[in-house]
């Protein structure tokens, strides 16, 4: 297994190094030049792997995932599996319906 070579990115043309601090002071960007990707770090461990160009987007990303938003994302998980339920009950509702009508029907 060989090394990984990455390149720290201190500073670019539309200043993402220095914004992804504004999410984060930790966070630290790198280039993969073997897997051509880049990457934001905190601690050591990857965070975000990004194969598009830098821009702003990287920063909306990291934003929307960081952890101060965990509870955001919870509460937002939590929202969708409950209407995904609501949707699979009124789908079997509508089913069982149907199928009574049909019954019904027969007598």
């Amino acid at each position: 297994m060989h090394k990984r070579y990455l390149v720290e990115i201190k500073g670019d043309v539309h200043d993402i190094a220095d914004r992804i601090k504004e999410v984060d002071a930790e966070y630290r960007l790198y280039y993969d030049p073997a897997a051509h990707r880049f990457e934001v770090h905190k601690r050591g461990e990857i965070c975000v792997t990004w194969t598009e160009s830098l821009s702003a987007a990287l920063v909306r990303k990291l934003r929307e995932t960081h952890v101060r938003r965990r509870y955001e994302l919870l509460k937002e998980i939590e929202e969708n599996e409950e209407r995904l339920k609501r949707e699979e009950e009124h789908r079997l509702h509508e089913r069982i319906g149907e199928e009574s009508e049909r019954l019904l029907s027969k007598l």
